[in-house]
């Protein structure tokens, strides 16, 4: 005897069909309503079932109705229907940046750069600020003492704020777009190195020249202000002591700082520095002895 098969779309598949669909849109239904929810907004009535917010009040004056979503924070943090005592807290971000001013919101968490003291960006290196503090407080012995003391400062606010923006989370040319270019001790002003090794295209060739400028002019000026200030023999030496400890300090961030990770140029991968190039059938040819 053959088996019977009944169809599935028999009376019988499809009333059980329809008690699935209908017992689907059910739960889906009574999960949707349970939750606390908000409406999509338009132009028209913007963010609706919202009693519970004060100054919520549409055009007529009644209220319930958001106009242009302006309180949507407030009623995402405490929608209708959830107890008061489960409402998350309140986010200090916002207050706190609006109190910290510009600077917090770009990042600038390091404090200023210059009109903090001398020399500028003075908390980025004890040692330059100890330099600096040694011959500040003397009688100088000649005329050319305060100007050779002017260089040497200004020698050490361009490496400390050198410092401040390498290790600032932030990326951003900040410090050093204060610091004057001076030929006697720059190869190019300050900020463009800044700039060079954030985006890893500096070379170490460009980075020793310029350390070796900073470094022979600045030795030089602590030599000449030891002499004009007459300090002692014990002094001299911390003089010098400090300065190297400042350009080994600062020496040390640049090399990790602008010379490790790939470059980029205008936001994309590029070259660190042009090499030449040979092509490999030429390099197995010796040089040309023949009449030329």
């Amino acid at each position: 005897m053959d088996s019977v098969t009944t169809p599935f779309l028999s009376p019988s598949g499809v009333a059980i069909g329809i008690v699935v669909v209908l017992l689907s849109i059910y739960v889906a239904y009574t999960w949707y309503n349970g939750r606390p929810t908000v409406p999509a907004p338009t132009y028209i009535t913007g963010f609706t079932n919202a009693s519970n917010v004060k100054d919520a009040k549409d055009s007529s004056g009644n209220g319930g109705v958001y106009k242009d979503a302006l309180y949507a924070d407030e009623w995402f943090g405490n929608p209708p229907g959830k107890p008061a005592d489960t409402a998350p807290p309140v986010n200090p971000l916002p207050a706190l940046l609006n109190t910290m001013g510009s600077q917090a919101k770009e990042g600038f968490f390091g404090g200023v750069a210059v009109g903090s003291g001398t020399p500028d960006c003075l908390r980025s290196s004890s040692e330059g600020a100890a330099l600096v503090a040694l011959f500040s407080n003397r009688q100088p012995s000649s005329d050319d003492a305060d100007a050779n003391l002017r260089e040497l400062t200004q020698i050490v606010s361009k490496l400390s704020c050198f410092k401040k923006d390498l290790v600032s989370p932030s990326y951003i040319v900040e410090a050093t777009r204060y610091q004057q270019f001076v030929t006697m001790h720059d190869i190019e002003p300050i900020a463009e190195t800044t700039g060079r090794c954030f985006a890893k295209t500096i070379s170490p060739r460009d980075l020793e020249l310029a350390f070796d400028k900073w470094t022979s002019r600045g030795e030089i000026l602590v030599r000449r202000l030891c002499s004009e200030y007459k300090i002692s023999a014990k002094e001299v030496e911390s003089a010098q002591e400090l300065f190297r400890a400042l350009i080994r300090d600062i020496k040390d961030v640049a090399r990790s700082m602008c010379l490790q990770g790939e470059p980029t140029i205008a936001g994309k991968p590029g070259p660190r520095e042009p090499h030449p190039f040979e092509a490999p059938e030429y390099v197995e040819i010796g040089a040309y002895t023949g009449y030329y």
